[in-house]
């Protein structure tokens, strides 16, 4: 290690943990190739999603993602969050948005606003919601009893978006300004989905050292914490198998999940 190279977390410090990956590939795109019919399946794979069809068939490895955001450089802070660097071997690689995207294969740009518009009311939401607030497991119910056939297509957009490209925990609420969003189907597909994964895993890696606490230690007095990965934990995946400094996350070898996202 060259002496300018200071890491976030010594090596003297390291520590074991295991890494979760909280992107719901599997069971998401199980119930997307169920529900959907042939000709909406051909549909998705024209979509801004559609080559992460099968994504689920990308093996995970938590050790990976753990080794690696071990290696962070120092000296970044909430400014810098445009890229995180990390010392493999001897050389300082760099995984910055513009990798997660070309390896993600999501467009990436300024995130725009999403609103109703002049209407308070979101037809989706009125029609298949009962609360105001969403979690992600009722919008798996609801994609899961809808018989519109074309509501079924734009419900499985929004169903991988926050389960598979964001990661999110079922029990939390999904972004129902993406339910205005994918009535336009040709805005939902230019819409930046890689710098809102990027962020979310970038965000992940970036904290994931700091929340390993005495509390998890042995009788040794260290070793054994726990790490949760999410959304892009797709991504980090498959960043991982084209390039080592992609190994942990979409992002890069940090963060890609992910696709999708990480989190601790």
């Amino acid at each position: 290690m060259g002496s300018n190279v200071q890491l976030v977390w010594p090596e003297s410090e390291a520590y074991a943990s295991r890494v979760n990956n909280c992107s719901h590939a599997n069971s998401t795109l199980t119930a997307i190739r169920a529900k959907l019919s042939a000709e909406q399946l051909e549909q998705f794979k024209t979509s801004c999603f559609g080559h992460l069809l099968n994504i689920d068939k990308i093996q995970f490895s938590g050790q990976i993602v753990h080794g690696v955001v071990l290696r962070r450089v120092a000296g970044q802070g909430v400014k810098d969050l445009d890229g995180l660097s990390f010392l493999i071997g001897c050389d300082v690689a760099q995984f910055t948005r513009q990798d997660f995207c070309l390896i993600s294969g999501l467009r990436f740009g300024e995130v725009p606003e999403v609103s109703s518009g002049e209407s308070a009311e979101i037809r989706l939401q009125k029609r298949y919601f009962i609360d105001e607030g969403i979690t992600c497991n009722a919008l798996e119910e609801a994609f899961m009893r809808c018989k519109e056939e074309d509501d079924i297509y734009k419900l499985a957009l929004v169903y991988f978006t926050e389960l598979v490209v964001l990661g999110r925990d079922k029990h939390l609420n999904i972004n129902v300004n993406y339910l205005t969003l994918v009535e336009d189907l040709d805005a939902f597909n230019r819409y930046p989905w890689g710098s809102v994964s990027f962020d979310k895993t970038q965000g992940s890696l970036f904290s994931a050292p700091t929340k390993y606490t005495k509390s998890f230690e042995n009788e040794e007095g260290r070793e054994k914490g726990k790490s949760k990965v999410t959304g892009t934990s797709r991504k980090m995946r498959r960043a991982r198998s084209i390039s080592m400094v992609k190994c942990k996350g979409v992002g890069g070898v940090l963060k890609v999940s992910r696709m999708l996202p990480v989190t601790w």
